[in-house]
């Protein structure tokens, strides 16, 4: 399957590029980990059952781990860890968590191989720019 994308035009005041059209991915679904059992189901001899205790336990694990800021790589896909979204403080002294920390987010790094061989398509079926 290909990574299906769409053309948008830039249109940000303070953008270097104005006016210019840029590809961005589009999502074409998402795969709850009930299905996503159920695919892995198909490619071994596991039950889903037995995928679905594996993956729930995963993820209270990888969850924990992220937790304890601990970077997870999991082979053949990348790499998961905590990032923080702030606000500066001016000097180290007057930095608060409280004040100055907003919110938590994850960083994903695939590793090289996970994006080799890919394939683009713009998504077929939308009003394209400029038609």
């Amino acid at each position: 399957m290909p990574i299906h994308y769409r053309l948008r035009q830039d249109n940000r005041m303070c953008s270097p590029y104005p006016g210019f059209w840029f590809a961005h991915s589009v999502n074409m679904g998402t795969i709850e980990t009930e299905e996503l059992a159920r695919l892995v189901e198909r490619n071994c001899s596991l039950k889903r059952s037995d995928i679905m205790a594996a993956m729930t336990e995963l993820t209270d694990t990888i969850q924990q781990l992220l937790l304890d800021s601990h970077r997870v790589r999991i082979g053949g896909i990348g790499s998961l860890m905590v990032g923080i979204h702030g606000r500066g403080a001016p000097t180290a002294y007057e930095f608060h968590p409280g004040e100055h920390i907003l919110g938590l987010h994850l960083t994903f790094i695939p590793d090289a191989e996970f994006l080799e061989n890919y394939e683009v398509k713009e998504i077929p079926k939308y009003d394209r720019p400029g038609r």
